[in-house]
């Protein structure tokens, strides 16, 4: 951390489609009497298909960059300015505001703007995902088929908070549609989960971890055999997660246990296809350490000794916790995948910790 005391030049992106959206003009106006000289106020829309905009936009003298939205918002933005280490700013105007959550930012505007007027920063790891995009790609409700048909496979983008394949992916496409927001209002997203439960559809998925991180039973080695067999595992799946950010669930604070921005791991969740009953029992588990600490040890997806296998942090049946620099997700037909929260990416990809550590303003200690 440290402080930064010099008067700042702000690039402002936003999305009118951001849950708070209707509160820009009084965040713009706190960023103003805050000192904070704004460059250029962009809808995130207009970002879309271009290139990198971080150095352009330090070349026009910014030295900060304010993204005004939810968790979707700031994944557009760090693609932008990621590898120009042009620092971020979050003023949290979407619905769950996880990203800014897992980093302490308070959700009320006038402190969100006091946590960038102070200028603490803090260096944190992001994903990185190919293919994948900073444009957001068309929703449909009754899409029978992936919409990234035509994405270029040289194409990358960047994740500050979840990156997944599967039922969240059908979620994302209805509660980012625009008509179903109009329609719906506030209960797009509990609408658009029960649609989603009714007709999910399970995936045959293949992962192939590089960088795992094992903690083998004290008193046991692992041959290379099954260090090599550990870090590829097949299942029927619901959803894949690939979590940088540990907070889920906005107002509910859930925590994947271990998760943190700073370890240089991801942590890939997976959600296989068992009877709803058993998978939310499970969930609750996973998310509540206290009750998962009498679980018993949990089943290795390998037929290998040690009978623990040293890569699983959870002991629930029906989900695998690890922990790993990269992960390779493949299926047995193109899938979409979400870059917090928006649908930017297709199997098979291959996501990673991006090399470059995200400067951004957070509270003091």
């Amino acid at each position: 951390m440290r402080n930064m005391s010099v008067e700042r030049k702000a690039i402002v992106i936003y999305s009118s489609h951001s849950g708070r959206s209707a509160q820009l003009e009084t965040a713009l106006t706190a960023l103003r009497q805050a000192g904070i000289d704004i460059l250029r106020v962009i809808p995130i829309s207009h970002l879309d298909h271009l290139s990198p905009q971080g150095a352009i936009w330090k070349e026009q003298g910014a030295d900060i960059a304010i993204a005004a939205g939810g968790d979707g918002l700031i994944g557009g933005v760090i693609t932008h300015i990621a590898e120009s280490g042009l620092p971020l700013g979050i003023l949290p105007l979407g619905t769950s505001n996880d990203t800014a959550r897992s980093l302490h930012i308070p959700e009320q505007v006038q402190q969100a703007v006091d946590v960038i007027r102070l200028g603490h920063i803090r260096e944190v790891d992001i994903g990185v995902a190919h293919p994948a995009e900073q444009a957001p790609h068309p929703t449909s409700k009754n899409q029978s088929a992936p919409v990234l048909a035509h994405v270029n496979p040289h194409r990358h983008s960047y994740f500050a908070h979840v990156l997944t394949v599967g039922v969240n992916v059908e979620f994302a496409r209805l509660a980012t549609n625009v008509a179903t927001r109009q329609r719906f209002g506030k209960l797009t997203y509990p609408i658009a989960a029960l649609e989603v439960l009714r007709n999910h559809q399970p995936l045959d998925v293949t992962l192939h971890f590089e960088g795992l991180k094992l903690v083998p039973t004290p008193g046991t080695t692992l041959s290379p055999q099954e260090i090599v067999a550990l870090s590829t595992l097949q299942c029927r799946a619901l959803e894949v997660a690939v979590v940088n950010a540990p907070i889920f669930g906005g107002s509910l604070q859930l925590a994947v246990p271990e998760a943190s921005l700073e370890d240089r791991l991801l942590d890939i969740v997976v959600f296989e296809d068992i009877d709803l009953a058993s998978l939310n029992a499970a969930i609750a588990s996973l998310f509540n350490p206290r009750e998962n600490a009498n679980s018993q040890p949990p089943s290795p997806w390998h037929e290998l000794p040690p009978a623990h296998n040293p890569a699983e942090l959870t002991g629930l049946p029906g989900i695998h916790h690890v922990q790993a620099r990269a992960v390779e997700i493949t299926t047995t037909n193109p899938q979409d995948a979400t870059l917090d929260g928006e649908v930017r990416g297709q199997t098979p990809l291959y996501a990673r910790v991006a090399e470059q550590r995200l400067k951004v303003f957070v509270p003091p200690d």
